[in-house]
């Protein structure tokens, strides 16, 4: 009887505690033009273009064609919308793979060291 009166009280304290914390306060919503979300998307779009630019490897690729990034970033910045579009698009048309035998082999290596120390047992043929 005790035990189950503890219980409850810790249940009920549990269940407060969980409806203060899941308290969340109220929301606003309005209406949003065409205009202002084309503007929102163009504005991403350009930041996305912008960090690939901050990544090393493109950056370094950009030098070894002998382009500036710093003026590549500002060349981005003056670029409109139809163009950016038309450069992301041609971004998700380039293959994403390049690499991939490579990521393959180091896989399979791995796989077989596993299986070596015995971690795995993927492959009968290995016999740690």
């Amino acid at each position: 009887m005790l035990l189950s009166a503890l219980m409850q009280r810790v249940m009920a304290i549990l269940v407060c505690v969980s409806f203060v914390c899941s308290y969340s306060s109220a929301a606003w919503a309005g209406v949003v033009s065409t205009g202002q979300l084309l503007q929102q998307q163009a504005a991403i779009d350009k930041t996305s273009l912008v960090s690939a630019l901050e990544r090393q490897e493109v950056r370094q690729r950009l030098v070894e064609l002998g382009v500036d990034p710093e003026q590549a970033t500002l060349r981005i910045a003056g670029l409109d919308d139809e163009q950016i579009g038309e450069i992301l698009g041609n971004l998700d048309a380039l293959p994403a793979g390049a690499g991939v035998l490579e990521v393959v082999v180091a896989v399979l290596v791995v796989l077989v060291i596993l299986d070596l120390v015995g971690i795995t047992k993927i492959f009968p043929f290995i016999q740690s």
